[in-house]
C-alpha cells in the first residue's frame, strides 16, 4: 500500500475568502444581538431625548414591538422609532469599528486586506 497523489487535503483546497465571508457573518450577527438589545434597553431615554418620554406612565418592559407602543400616536411613535433606527445603526457601526478597526487591527494584528 503506497500513498495516492489524489488526496484530497481540505486546507489546502478550501477558498480563503469564505474564513473573511464566514467571519463578516459573525461579527453581523453578534453586532446586531448588541444593536438590538441595547436599543430595547434605552428606549425610554432616546423617548425623552425627542421629547416624549412622558407619553407612557413607565416604560419597563416597553419595546417598538410591544402592544402599550403601538398604541401611541402615530407622530410620536414615527419619531421615536426614527431615532431608535439611529441608535440601532450607530452601536451596529460601531461594533464593526470596534472589530474591524481595533481588535482585529491592532490587538491581533491580521491585515484585512492583504
Amino acid at each position: 500500500m503506497g500513498a495516492h497523489n489524489n488526496v484530497h487535503i481540505p486546507g489546502e483546497s478550501w477558498p480563503g475568502w469564505t474564513w473573511y465571508a464566514i467571519e463578516f457573518g459573525i461579527v453581523l450577527a453578534v453586532a446586531m444581538v448588541i444593536s438590538w438589545k441595547v436599543s430595547d434597553a434605552i428606549l425610554p431615554n432616546i423617548a425623552a431625548a425627542v421629547g416624549h418620554g412622558g407619553v407612557l406612565e413607565s416604560w419597563e418592559n416597553i419595546n417598538i414591538h410591544s402592544d402599550e407602543f403601538k398604541a401611541l400616536e402615530a407622530a410620536i411613535e414615527n419619531r421615536i422609532i426614527f431615532a431608535s433606527n439611529w441608535v440601532f445603526y450607530s452601536i451596529l457601526g460601531a461594533v464593526f469599528a470596534g472589530w474591524y478597526i481595533l481588535i482585529r487591527g491592532f490587538a491581533l494584528k491580521k491585515r484585512i486586506l492583504n
